[in-house]
């Protein structure tokens, strides 16, 4: 079957619930399920490790014949082929599809559109009025918590978690995603209410998908102008306990940030780094990127709401 995610036509032999089908189109990216590939299963050239929050080991990367192995910890191991045109997905034993699934469409593909020349950052958006606003920082710091909050006020969806940046006639535009939006118990209920039918993302995990055709007008499908991007800080320092703070960035500040929301594949590969650290100045000197800080508490979610649209404001002059 063939699917449109990131503005790329992704073909695989497998269901991907939520991801949008195309009947004919030029394949960008072939994905196939494997059993074994040629590449040694313990490569000893290992050049980068991702660590989830409690230290453990996460996603491992690896060179090897013909492309790069990404290894995810008891999980699954994907080859990526050099050009980035095929992906071979091999699950360790008992991992469910839906484990699959969601490891490739929101790490893998991400990666591999870095691979192909494309910058995806990893950051949650929606389209207000002025255009795109997005939001990035460490996990756990909400950013689906925020753009829900959005979504449950009228504002369509572009992403969660991961969005591409393209240049165009001189701006920066956010390709969409899919129309899918992962969210941890508690915030769900909170936003949606407690329906029981929430799927799950994966096994390991306690998030849940929203299903976002339940809202009429919930996704937007074409790509529009990124105009201000938010990075979502501690909050521990907020003066008051209902603080809600609101911070614009040095030139600088905004470059750093983009780069640590940035995917890329290959830190080794000096003229892929180069390529994403100039685009990614661009970025910072066409839109406006500023720090949100807030207290995690739902009950404060619709007074973020209404401050940042009205820090958008001035996007109207």
């Amino acid at each position: 079957m063939l699917y449109k995610l990131f503005g790329l036509v992704i073909a695989f032999d497998d269901l991907l619930p939520g991801v949008p089908s195309v009947a004919r189109a030029e394949v960008d990216i072939r994905v196939r399920l494997g059993t074994s590939i040629n590449p040694p299963s313990s490569p000893s050239n290992w050049f980068m490790h991702w660590h989830s929050p409690n230290g453990k080991k996460w996603l491992s990367f690896a060179k090897v014949d013909g492309g790069y192995l990404l290894r995810f910890n008891r999980l699954a191991d994907f080859f990526v082929r050099n050009d980035g045109n095929e992906i071979i997905s091999m699950p360790k034993h008992d991992v469910p599809i839906d484990t699959i699934q969601h490891l490739l469409l929101d790490q893998v593909i991400p990666l591999v559109i870095n691979l192909k020349g494309r910058e995806p950052i990893h950051s949650s958006a929606m389209l207000v009025n002025q255009g795109v606003v997005a939001f990035t920082g460490p996990t756990w710091c909400g950013k689906s918590t925020v753009v829900g909050n959005f979504l449950k006020a009228g504002y369509p969806l572009l992403s969660d978690d991961c969005l591409v940046l393209v240049e165009k006639d001189g701006d920066i535009y956010a390709i969409p995603a899919y129309p899918g939006l992962r969210l941890w118990g508690d915030a769900l209920v909170h936003l949606f209410g407690d329906n029981g039918n929430y799927k799950s993302v994966a096994h390991y995990t306690n998030k849940r998908r929203f299903e976002t055709e339940k809202i009429t007008d919930a996704y937007c499908a074409e790509p529009e102008p990124l105009k201000r991007l938010y990075t979502i800080a501690d909050s521990s320092g907020a003066k008051g306990k209902a603080d809600i703070v609101i911070e614009r960035l040095s030139p600088r500040e905004s470059f750093m940030a983009l780069v640590r929301c940035a995917f890329r594949l290959d830190i080794t590969d000096r003229d892929m780094l180069t390529r994403q650290f100039r685009f990614l100045e661009r970025v910072a000197s066409r839109v406006s990127v500023r720090r949100l800080i807030y207290p995690r508490e739902f009950n404060l979610l619709p007074a973020v709401r209404e401050a940042i649209l009205n820090d958008l404001q001035d996007l109207d002059n």
